[in-house]
């Protein structure tokens, strides 16, 4: 046989083969691809129920605090010659705070008393005399002039012991004023003046707070305040703390700088808090607002600052494909937020593990109970 008609027959047979090949290669792709597209990928869903309302709650900031907060000084002038308290100190009632310099108050109530004493002397020796006199008069040794001058003379003196007496007691009282003591229990806030100081009557001198009854005061909008209830109980957040607190007072004039309505509320006696920190006053208000709460981990990031979700709904064929729909958050509420859109009522809704899902794709919604509002598979 010819061999160039050997060769000819061989390539023949090799293009056949090949091509032979290469179709059931293609086919088994086909037949693969086939396959994959009919395996639905299982995914965690939830059910997007609508309502017309949710609840959020709203949060006013406010500040603690003291039941009693004052500022405390001298009633006298002076040299403030010693300052015994320090900030955070806790003082009693009567505790000795500051001491003013007593030099002239003391000298002046030293020269007080010995006039007292001087007027007292001359009081009993006036009385005296004229006692004598009286016992003359009887015995017609004196006349009745001189009777009523030595009895004139005791009366004056007598007033004058009473004038005597009032300076006295103002002198002690002066340089008893030149120590200042603690009015009430209280923790020592603030010094506001330094030993060696020359302090006015009123100066203040030291900042004292109550050590117990603290209060958190929250402004809050006029409408929110109209709404309260004074001597009901309120959800108070403190340093990441919830307590429970008593509404004392809500104020009825409006603060023209924050345009809100004061109100106080009474603290725990137990509540861990410092005067001076904040207090964020919780309240649940219902928004009139159409829509639904998904899990947070339903979102995917859109563009323009929106958000979309990927449904499951039925293709022409009744296979259950994921879908792309937009949707606006409203609340964010833990780990769960309040959206709306054109979402269907009801609808399932790819609920986590988005990454691994792409709009298109054949889905089996497997319904978790135990995710945030989601619903059992209708039927199950």
């Amino acid at each position: 046989m010819n061999p160039n008609l050997i060769k000819s027959l061989w390539a023949v047979a090799l293009a056949i083969g090949l091509s032979l090949g290469g179709t059931a290669l293609i086919k088994a792709n086909k037949v693969t691809t086939t396959s994959v597209e009919r395996t639905p990928m299982p995914v965690a869903a939830t059910l997007y129920s609508q309502q017309a309302t949710f609840t959020r709650d709203a949060r006013y900031l406010g500040v603690i605090r003291a039941g009693s907060d004052s500022v405390v000084g001298f009633e006298v002038a002076g040299v403030l010659t010693s300052l015994t308290a320090t900030e955070g100190m806790r003082v009693s009632p009567g505790d000795v705070l500051a001491q003013l310099g007593t030099d002239r108050r003391q000298a002046r109530l030293d020269a007080a008393a010995a006039a007292f004493e001087r007027v007292v002397a001359e009081r009993a020796q006036s009385e005296a005399r004229a006692e004598r006199i009286a016992r003359l008069v009887e015995a017609g040794s004196a006349s009745e002039q001189d009777y009523d001058d030595a009895r004139f003379a005791a009366q004056a003196l007598s007033a004058a012991e009473s004038t005597a007496a009032a300076q006295r007691q103002s002198a002690q009282l002066e340089l008893e004023k030149s120590t200042l003591r603690a009015p009430y229990q209280a923790v020592v806030a603030e010094r506001l003046a330094q030993t060696g100081a020359v302090v006015a009557p009123g100066t203040p001198v030291l900042r004292l707070v109550t050590a117990a009854g603290r209060e958190a005061h929250v402004g809050v909008p006029a409408d929110v305040a109209r709404r309260l209830v004074s001597g009901h109980t309120y959800s108070l957040l403190l340093q990441g703390e919830q307590v429970t607190a008593e509404l004392r007072s809500i104020r009825d004039d409006l603060d023209p700088n924050t345009l809100t309505v004061g109100t106080v509320f009474d603290l725990p006696v137990d509540a861990r808090v410092a005067v001076g920190e904040s207090a964020l006053l919780q309240i649940a208000e219902t928004v009139n607002s159409a829509g639904g709460w998904l899990p947070i981990s339903a979102l995917l990031e859109a563009p323009r600052g929106l958000w979309d979700v990927l449904t499951i709904t039925p293709d022409a064929e009744g296979k259950q494909r994921a879908q792309r729909e937009s949707v606006e958050i409203l609340y964010t509420r833990g780990n769960e937020v309040f959206v709306r859109g054109t979402l269907a009522n009801e609808v399932a809704v790819v609920a986590s593990g988005l990454q691994r899902i792409s709009p298109g794709d054949l889905v089996e919604p497997v319904f978790d109970s135990a995710m945030p509002n989601t619903a059992a598979a209708p039927g199950s």
